[in-house]
């Protein structure tokens, strides 16, 4: 295969990065008495500066843009019985529903929204840890930027591994390990698949039945939640370069061939049997459309006569299910062939 699956998106973190590294101005950072560990502080070569983090007064949320109607928060904060705030995947979650309205308005009104919020739902200590957080979220976002410009811009698997270890030392040094944890294991291990996928691809020892054997094993020692979160990233993949091969004029043996490599045995036993299935559902189809449209060419019959031989036709071939679809079907294959004509 001549092009590598690239990692998770970071298209997001980027936009954002690279708006608060432009845009960002040194305060005075709200860490003390938080029980929340700050970001370590770097030498003025390094450091782009802090981004601003000014508390909202209680209870101000100021209103979201209208892109974000019929939207809701994505995730909830908790505390603990000491009310402390619980560490969890949520938070992140919460911040990136905020920040995507940097774009339609200024980082400022985004991160005081965002920090209206905060102050809104939690009461101290949890208020003024989850600020600190929020100052580290941000502050990672400006300085991943300043690493995808400094990393050399080259989609290779050396490269993308590259990329992943310098991210992972950038999450290491500006969070602490609960943190890191929290936010960001569901995506180092969705990562870390695909590096390791697409290092056996690439492995010039493995004939196509090893590499599909090793990519079952690879998907099968995921955490069983991991399992199911990497199936749109393999499908899609599969699909893109499913339809450049059948655009090439690539047999049976060289799809399969691809399906073994992307998803492994197992997945391409259970797309050939759809294919199989798909295959013959068209077949069906095809009959049925002759012969309604044999029916319909019968002047010897009454048009209540030809709705009523219509219908005992789909009776016949098709389950009360199927026909739920089947005028569906038929509009699908009607647009298919008019395409295919006009070609």
């Amino acid at each position: 295969m001549k092009k590598l699956l690239l990692l998770l998106p970071v298209v997001f973190l980027l936009v954002v990065a690279g708006l608060l590294y432009l845009e960002s101005d040194p305060v005075h950072s709200p860490t003390a008495g938080t029980g929340v560990t700050p970001a370590p502080s770097r030498s003025p070569v390094s450091d782009p500066g802090p981004v601003a983090v000014k508390p909202s007064s209680v209870g101000e949320v100021a209103p979201l843009p209208a892109s974000f109607s019929g939207t809701q928060v994505d995730g909830v904060f908790r505390v603990d019985d000491a009310g402390h705030l619980i560490i969890s995947e949520d938070i992140r979650r919460i911040f990136d529903y905020f920040l995507a309205s940097i774009g339609e308005e200024s980082i400022g009104a985004s991160v005081e929204r965002l920090q209206g919020y905060i102050a809104a739902q939690l009461q101290a200590p949890a208020r003024e840890q989850a600020l600190v957080l929020l100052e580290q979220y941000l502050n990672y976002k400006r300085e991943l930027v300043l690493l995808e410009r400094d990393l050399p811009q080259m989609a290779d698997l050396d490269a993308m591994r590259q990329r992943e270890a310098a991210v992972l030392a950038l999450r290491a040094r500006i969070f602490d390990s609960q943190t890191q944890q929290a936010f960001f294991a569901r995506e180092q291990t969705y990562n870390q698949f695909t590096l390791d996928r697409l290092a056996i691809l690439h492995d010039a020892r493995l004939d196509d039945a090893a590499k599909a054997a090793a990519v079952d094993q690879l998907r099968n020692g995921l955490p069983p939640e991991m399992q199911d979160a990497v199936l749109p990233q393999l499908q899609n993949d599969l699909r893109r370069q499913t339809a450049k091969l059948q655009a090439e004029g690539a047999n049976p043996a060289q799809i399969r061939q691809l399906r073994q490599q992307l998803v492994g045995a197992e997945a391409t036993q259970r797309l050939e049997a759809l294919d199989q299935k798909r295959q013959a559902w068209q077949q069906r189809l095809e009959r049925y459309s002759a012969a309604k449209a044999a029916i319909e060419a019968n002047e010897g019959l009454s048009a209540t006569d030809k709705t009523a031989a219509i219908e005992q036709l789909a009776e016949q071939g098709f389950s009360e299910q199927e026909r739920l679809r089947l005028g569906a079907a038929e509009q699908l294959a009607a647009a298919r062939n008019e395409a295919n004509a006009k070609q």
